[in-house]
């Protein structure tokens, strides 16, 4: 019988990594068996009952138990898988024996709203593991700390009969607030193994005991004593509590200990934000502890670093399936030697395959109560394919183009198309002429038009509307419709919209001025045109040509610049141009990938990373080097598989920090 225990960082994301995405793994059956244990506990899924799935939870050929945070969601959690073969006396959730009932909650006074109020009862139909804390739980206050240490599902307990399996997920200190809770959970373990070993029972603790308790088992054990101050790497009360709790001083054993007493660099968990686990500069966290009745069952346990997926590896242990038992007294060889099969042992203490606390006993699970997320699923019917008799719903509602174009029309925020489109078979018309014949009644034939200057900002609010119906007038007042070429071929042209003329008056877009009141001859062959190119852009000539009445001609330069207040991102774009070489150069500039320095050491690329903490650099991106952490840390002059000590912003202190989401 094998047993094995790994801390996963979240069972959900285990098939997203090879070899579990592969074909052969795609499902959660095929990387149980590929882990190839009779009883796999697990730490830290990270997932709720409400979220807890049917691939995960019934998982063909085995048993599931689960424990879940009661408030939060994608934190701690544990669970088993046990083949559906193997009987079991009986399963607990936690291991106060709060959460199933097995300790009352405490009476409470007439009209108090603690201990009965608590929306938990003993439950009959599961029996009892036994080896309760002896402690005051009739004070509301401690049944309440029990409660709370149990609540974050840090902890399953399985009854074998011949022994009594603990996995667990015991709390870390991420801050000083936590220590406290950690060393109450650490002591309510202890009082509960010491108390099933007084009743005669064999315990196994499995779990991330979240504790290093020795130097051998830290990557860095004089840089820890540095930072930390302490010269005594085991002055820490985690620590001293964990040595206190092994053998020879404690109960239980190490069992990795037992077959690799001396082994250095046996890690299971590292700092994969640092990228070391290839250097191989972590910590061991996981163990697999067990009472001296058990030790001689036992034929090995080894950590299995080469399956990925989690920030920690496995940890597995083996029984003997038969146990010899050498009789002292017996020094001849001829008689034979007694021996014990452990699957005989098993079966002597009975049990069963179906518990209550099961995830196939589960209310979403057994077909008694539908999940919620079912009620907001399309129903078959539903999401039938239409047939061919006639339009959906969804064809009724879909836009009929006029034009005829099969794709939907891309109108962008500051189109020029509304401003300076006139058909190329028309003659120049001012912004005063087609203000005038829209807002204004045709005049009589012997009267003359009359133009009237506007403000800026009516007669730009006009010219939009007048163009907005893409329609203009030509040489009879008739109008004609504006076709718009497809295809947007250079920057310039996300920040105008293709149209057909080729020329265009500035004053559409320039203010009115005093040329507004000469004769509308006189203004359509003295204002400069706005080119249009062939991919659709508009363009605004260096020089234009003007003329005076004498028929003379003067050349004139104007900016692009003058563009640039009212163009998006022109600044970033100037000059305006639309030839093949600058268009190109353009579309290079926006989409050349940053260059990644390489580190002195190792002559390498680096590695970026970006700044998660708190403070004033948050959101910033920076480089490393691109070696895994060594032992010796950050430095120059050490090996060469070892990151070296480079560091550059991406980004100038001055420019501030850019958020990255």
């Amino acid at each position: 019988m094998k047993f094995m225990t790994w801390n996963v960082n979240g069972i959900r994301a285990l098939i997203q990594y090879h070899p579990y995405c592969d074909d052969l793994h795609k499902n959660y059956r095929e990387i149980l068996d590929y882990l190839g244990a009779d009883i796999i506990c697990l730490q830290e899924t990270k997932i709720t009952r409400s979220k807890l799935e049917t691939d995960l939870a019934l998982v063909p050929g085995y048993n599931s138990y689960w424990s879940f945070h009661r408030t939060k969601s994608g934190y701690s959690g544990v669970a088993i898988y046990v083949k559906d073969n193997i009987k079991l006396l009986a399963v607990e959730e936690g291991i106060s024996g709060v959460l199933c009932g097995n300790i009352s909650p405490p009476i409470s006074p007439p009209g108090s709203t603690s201990g009965s109020q608590l929306d938990l009862v003993l439950d009959e139909k599961n029996p009892k593991v036994g080896g309760y804390p002896v402690m005051n739980t009739e004070d509301p206050l401690v049944y309440a700390r029990l409660q709370e240490l149990d609540n974050e599902g840090r902890g399953i307990i399985l009854d074998f009969g011949f022994f009594v399996l603990f996995n667990l997920y015991c709390p870390n200190e991420t801050d000083e607030t936590r220590l406290p809770f950690k060393m109450d959970y650490y002591n309510l373990l202890e009082a509960r193994v010491r108390g099933l070993i007084k009743e005669g029972r064999q315990v196994m603790v499995l779990g991330d005991m979240n504790v290093i308790p020795s130097e051998i088992d830290h990557c860095d054990p004089a840089k820890w004593k540095k930072e930390s101050g302490e010269s005594d790497f085991t002055n820490t009360l985690p620590r001293k509590w964990f040595n206190g709790f092994l053998a020879p001083n404690g109960p239980l054993i190490d069992l990795f200990r037992v077959f690799h007493k001396d082994e250095l660099g046996a890690f299971t968990c590292w700092n994969t934000k640092i990228n070391a686990r290839p250097s191989n500069y972590g910590t061991r966290l996981d163990f697999i502890l067990v009472t001296e009745g058990l030790l001689p069952w036992f034929k090995s346990c080894d950590r299995l670093p080469h399956i990925v997926g989690s920030d920690h590896c496995p940890v597995i242990a083996e029984m003997l399936p038969e146990l010899k038992i050498e009789n002292p007294n017996n020094k001849t060889q001829q008689e034979a030697v007694p021996s014990l099969l452990l699957q005989d042992v098993l079966d002597s203490y009975g049990g069963s395959t179906d518990h209550a606390l099961a995830a196939k006993f589960y209310d979403e699970f057994s077909g008694k109560q539908q999940k919620l997320s079912l009620f907001f699923k399309k129903s078959a019917k539903e999401s039938t394919p239409p047939t061919a008799k006639g339009p959906t719903v969804a064809d009724l509602k879909r836009p009929v183009s006029n034009i005829g174009d099969e794709e939907p029309r891309k109108k962008p925020f500051f189109s020029a198309d509304r401003i300076f489109n006139t058909p190329a078979c028309s003659p120049v018309a001012t912004s005063s002429q087609i203000a005038g014949s829209i807002n204004t009644p045709p005049a009589p034939a012997s009267t003359p038009p009359t133009p009237t200057p506007l403000p800026p900002k009516s007669s730009a609010k006009i010219l939009s509307k007048a163009t907005s119906a893409r329609t203009v007038l030509g040489k009879a007042g008739s109008k004609k419709t504006v076709s718009k070429p497809g295809g947007q071929q250079s920057v310039l042209s996300f920040f105008s919209s293709p149209g057909a003329s080729k020329q265009v008056p500035l004053d559409s877009v320039l203010e009115p001025s005093i040329s507004d009141h000469t004769t509308n001859s006189q203004k359509t062959s003295s204002q400069p045109m706005l080119s249009q190119s062939s991919d659709g852009s508009s363009s605004l000539p260096l020089f234009t040509e003007t003329h005076d009445e004498g028929g003379s001609s003067s050349s004139s330069q104007f900016s692009p610049s003058d563009f640039a207040d009212w163009i998006p991102g022109s600044q970033d774009v100037l000059p305006f141009t639309s030839n093949e070489k600058s268009t190109t150069s353009q579309w290079q500039t926006l989409f050349t990938p940053k260059v990644v320095p390489k580190c002195k050491f190792h002559q390498e690329p680096c590695t970026e990373y970006t700044v998660n903490k708190k403070g004033p650099n948050k959101g910033r991106r920076f480089f490393l080097c691109s070696k895994p952490v060594g032992p010796e840390g950050d430095s120059i002059g050490q090996k060469p598989e070892y990151r070296c000590n480079y560091f550059q912003w991406l980004n100038p202190p001055g420019n501030g920090a850019k958020k990255i989401n």
